[in-house]
């Protein structure tokens, strides 16, 4: 997300993914992120929960765009293209939590499109995380919500997390602006991704112990 408040801090934890510390073969879940989930990198109690539940890549970028490069320069890979670098690497799941530096509309619609279809083809499922409804991004994070609400209905390997909803009423959780994370609100994240990504697995290792 582009804010001044944290535009001097995300650059130097972006320049790799976090990969869990137990990685030998693929992961279960590859974690795409803008600097709201930059706090992965930042926040090890918030990763080692994540990763204590099913394996977990974190490639999280500050500014980080859904299909363009990012809104600043140290920003160069997109969602789609870190989804793409990664193929192979994890086998179930990819949490999508970018979107608050993109535009609303047809952009929007175009980016949830192509990494759904991105995601078929590599046979994972996609978790999408709702923006919060707070701060200078109020009015964008609800008609991103309301769009991809609409988009949960009709695209066959998409899910929703509703952060939004899962993080009201919380106190402590949030810095100034009241959408990047501190420490408790990274791990209030992480537990709601895996909640979100629980019943994800279990129906995909069903379907995986019925295939001949």
């Amino acid at each position: 997300m582009a804010l001044a408040l944290v535009a001097a801090t995300v650059a130097a934890a972006a320049a790799s993914a976090k990969v869990r510390p137990d990685a030998e073969g693929p992961a279960r879940v590859l974690v795409l992120g803008d600097s709201v989930f930059n706090a992965f990198n930042h926040v090890e109690s918030a990763a080692k929960l994540m990763n204590n539940r099913q394996s977990t890549i974190f490639a999280t970028q500050g500014c980080q765009r859904l299909l363009h490069e990012g809104c600043m320069d140290f920003a160069k890979l997109s969602a789609l293209q870190q989804l793409r670098r990664h193929a192979g690497k994890f086998t179930d799941v990819v949490v999508i939590g970018t979107g608050y530096n993109d535009r609303i509309g047809p952009d929007f619609k175009q980016a949830v499109i192509a990494i759904t279809d991105e995601a078929r083809t590599q046979g994972v499922d996609v978790l999408w995380v709702t923006y919060r409804i707070a701060g200078n991004v109020r009015g964008k994070s609800r008609v991103l919500n309301e769009q991809l609400a609409r988009f949960d209905k009709k695209i066959d390997n998409l899910h929703v997390a509703d952060w939004d909803t899962f993080s009201r009423d919380t106190d402590g959780w949030f810095r100034d602006d009241n959408v990047h994370l501190i420490t408790r609100g990274a791990i209030g994240l992480a537990q709601l991704l895996n909640t979100s990504l629980a019943p994800i697995l279990a129906a995909r290792d069903a379907a995986a112990a019925t295939t001949p």
